[in-house]
């Protein structure tokens, strides 16, 4: 085994265990990402259908205005047509 063999062996894991020292307060085990993508999910899910919910509940509003403007456009007319 020549120097640079011998030297490359002891520095490459000394680094690498350096290294990870280094980042390993940074390091995010997988069922950790996984738990919180799931939380994320359910919390967008409960928002997007509580803003489904308004939507409709909007919708059902502007159709009763809706439904009311015309009525009083029809009275309007009758009214008018009167002598």
């Amino acid at each position: 085994m020549s120097v640079v063999q011998r030297v490359k062996g002891y520095v490459r894991p000394k680094a690498v265990r350096k290294l990870d020292d280094v980042l390993s307060p940074h390091y995010v085990r997988q069922e950790d990402v996984a738990r919180a993508l799931n939380e994320l999910t359910r919390l967008l899910t409960d928002r997007f259908d509580a803003e489904a919910e308004a939507v409709a509940v909007l919708g059902q509003r502007l159709a009763a205005l809706g439904a009311q403007v015309e009525r009083m456009q029809d009275e309007i007319h009758e009214l008018r047509a009167r002598p």
